[in-house]
């Protein structure tokens, strides 16, 4: 899962794989999680692009894409 500034960015606002440990794949439950530490989410308020691709050999697959907001937080 690549979370960026806006589509087409190369700058990487988060990046999560099962080689840097942010996502498992239960195969038994077909359970899918993706993990990142309250630090690693502190990022700036404004709106983010992501997918989220699936590679299996030489077939890559894309699961998910979209866009989500990160509000100004109220509480300090």
């Amino acid at each position: 899962m690549t979370v960026r500034p806006f589509a087409g960015s190369t700058t990487t606002t988060l990046l999560a794989t099962t080689a840097n440990g942010k996502i498992s794949i239960n195969t038994s439950t077909s359970v899918v999680t993706v993990t990142f530490t309250a630090l690693e989410t502190d990022i700036k308020a404004e709106t983010y692009a992501y997918d989220f691709v699936f590679y299996s050999g030489a077939v890559t697959t894309r699961l998910l894409e979209g866009k989500f907001l990160v509000p100004i937080g109220v509480t300090v």
